[in-house]
């Protein structure tokens, strides 16, 4: 083989194009012929050069390596070539295997109908990924049959794709999706109390589930960080719920104090995917969960951290001090914020801190720790660490919260000032006098304003038989002026004495991971309401929402391995375009064609698909259903 320049010429222009093709002789019946094998675009090489470039590429194709290296701009140039050889190849053979296999009839366009279009594109997703977890292996090792892995696979999807209750999900998987041609088993005559029964099971075995999910998460999404968030929501019921034991009255994350609530712990790493699942009745207080916690974390790490114990990350919520004292005694690595104010002991500091403390900008980006609610890229935290006996602690005062205190505490004191000026008025035009009613008012504003209240000084002046207001006068404490200097402080305590205090800052702050998983589960996993009015029901709906979100905080954390930023909600809804329809024709001969297919990816598809290596595993189905009367 060798290298031929072929020059051209553009005949209305005159310019003149030169390209290279490697081309081979062969003998014929009239003689030698030559004939090309690859083109080469323009070469840049010398043609000194292009006879080691031929013998390169000749060997390549011969499927043989060299022996010696060769010229670094030579192999360059080589594997281009053979890169767009091999790219044109698979376009001929592709070619070849459609003109194969085609099936042509005369088909009456007026005829051309769809019916049952159903949704695909999140279904491929959750598909590829639950394959990619091995789900159905750890399934198979808790007893599963394979129409259960079937009908397990399609609740946990339908909880991802299409939250809501499990009636609904129900409804979704017979009429809306194509899941069902996804699965390998039929599953077009389940009735609804299937979707319960399917659900108790997998509740049965939760235990095994959430430690073969965590081992195969941690083998597909290796990290070096070995960090547990902790904390805990709750959600609430629809329903009077009389036989369960799991609902009762607490106070809301979600204001909604009129319904009874049930509880979820949850433990997350640094990225947000799940090592441990409690469900609690909707009083639990939430400090007194953290031994059960610890003692579900310390079965587990003998598996997934015995080289190193996992540092434990909570709120001030959990933090009390009991709670710190049971970590230090367990020796785990700890980094939390008491639930005392333990800011106001270092007033002083606070006081000079944005003269005498380090300053963060924004916060560090990096592919694991993501800020929110906590902290703002366009906004400085100023950071201290101070050493103590046991531990060490960083005093820390955020802007953003300061801001968001300061806004908040604002408008609190403006109503109260608004509300205490009235009775005020109302005292002064003798409107209300009897010192009870006075009272009383006063009261109802210290329990609307409890936050505001307390820094005011209000004063009764009493006629002489001591029944009646004359005069009410209200002034605000000196204690007020210490609160404005706290204002976004808060003082972080852990045990890691060997870090800086942006470090410890950083490690705090991941805590963000967990309540975005709260709210993924809440907003995009059918989380709320619940509708059971059994205990046990109410635990398998809310660990099927716990199983949906292993896939999807797998599925974002592919994404943003690959660059992209999007949430599930977002890809979902991108996906829902994306369908699989059965196209109707009739042919010249009356007969009706029914073929099922998969629509064609548009590029906002195919750019999702390639990032989490996606694949249609759905063929094409042909059926002849009858004759046109």
């Amino acid at each position: 083989m060798y290298i031929r320049e072929y020059i051209t010429t553009n005949k209305k222009t005159g310019t003149k194009y030169t390209t290279h093709r490697l081309v081979e002789s062969y003998q014929t019946e009239k003689g030698p012929r030559q004939r090309i094998v690859m083109h080469l675009g323009t070469l840049s090489l010398p043609k000194s050069e292009w006879r080691k470039l031929a013998s390169v590429l000749e060997a390549r194709l011969a499927g043989q390596t060299s022996l010696f290296p060769n010229d670094d701009e030579i192999e360059k140039v080589a594997d281009s070539a053979m890169e767009h050889y091999e790219f044109n190849k698979i376009k001929k053979e592709d070619k070849l295997t459609r003109l194969h296999n085609r099936e042509l009839i005369t088909v009456d366009l007026q005829s051309v109908a769809t019916t049952e279009s159903r949704s695909l594109g999140p279904e491929l997703v959750a598909h590829a990924i639950w394959e990619q977890l091995g789900i159905n292996a750890i399934l198979i090792s808790c007893g599963f049959t394979p129409h259960q892995l079937a009908l397990a696979k399609a609740v946990v999807i339908a909880r991802l794709i299409a939250p809501s209750s499990d009636i609904e999900s129900w409804r979704w998987l017979r009429n809306i999706t194509a899941l069902w041609e996804l699965l390998q088993e039929d599953l077009g005559d389940i009735g609804k109390d299937a979707i319960y029964e399917i659900a108790d099971k997998l509740l049965l075995h939760k235990d095994t589930i959430e430690n073969s999910l965590r081992e195969r998460e941690a083998f597909l999404f290796p990290s070096e960080t070995t960090v547990f968030l902790y904390d805990l929501t709750n959600t609430y019921f629809e329903g009077r719920c009389l036989n369960n034991n799991l609902a009762h009255k607490g106070k809301s994350k979600e204001h909604r104090s009129d319904c009874q609530l049930v509880t979820l712990a949850l433990v997350v790493d640094a990225h947000g995917f799940p090592i441990h699942s409690q469900i609690y009745s909707g009083n639990q207080s939430e400090p007194q969960t953290l031994q059960d916690i610890l003692g579900e974390l310390y079965d587990q790490e003998q598996n997934l951290f015995s080289h190193l114990r996992p540092t434990i990350v909570m709120d001030r919520g959990i933090a009390t001090k009991d709670n710190i004292q049971i970590l230090k005694d367990k020796e785990y690595p700890y980094i939390v914020i008491e639930r005392r104010a333990t800011e106001k002991d270092y007033i002083k500091e606070f006081e000079q801190a944005k003269e005498s403390f380090a300053k963060i900008d924004g916060c560090t980006d990096s592919d694991w720790l993501k800020i929110s609610s906590k902290g703002s890229l366009s906004e400085s935290v100023y950071v201290k660490k101070i050493d103590t006996e046991e531990n060490c602690r960083v005093l820390c005062i955020s802007e953003g919260r300061e801001n968001k205190e300061i806004s908040i505490d604002s408008l609190k004191e403006e109503r109260f000032n608004q509300d205490i000026s009235r009775l005020q008025g109302s005292v002064t035009k003798k409107t209300i006098r009897l010192a009870e009613k006075v009272s009383e008012r006063i009261g109802r504003l210290k329990e609307r304003y409890p936050s505001i209240a307390p820094h005011y000084n209000i004063v009764l002046e009493y006629d002489n038989e001591q029944k009646n207001v004359v005069n009410l006068t209200f002034k605000k404490k000196p204690t007020r002026t210490e609160r404005s200097i706290l204002t976004g402080c808060y003082v972080i305590e852990t045990s890691h004495r060997e870090l800086s205090a942006e470090e410890i800052w950083q490690l705090y702050m991941t805590l963000d991971r967990v309540e975005e998983s709260f709210r993924a589960l809440k907003t995009d996993l059918g989380f709320r309401p619940v509708h059971h009015q059994l205990a046990k029901r109410t635990e398998a709906h809310l660990f099927i929402s716990v199983l949906a979100y292993h896939l999807l905080i797998c599925i974002e954390r592919k994404l943003r391995i690959n660059g992209d930023k999007r949430r599930w909600s977002t890809i979902r809804k991108d996906l829902s375009t994306h369908q699989r329809t059965t196209v109707i024709l009739i042919d010249e001969n009356d007969t009706i064609h029914h073929i099922r297919v998969s629509g064609m990816p548009e590029k906002t598809h195919k750019d999702i698909y390639s990032l989490l290596n996606v694949k249609d595993p759905l063929k094409r189905q042909h059926h002849i259903v009858g004759l046109r009367l």
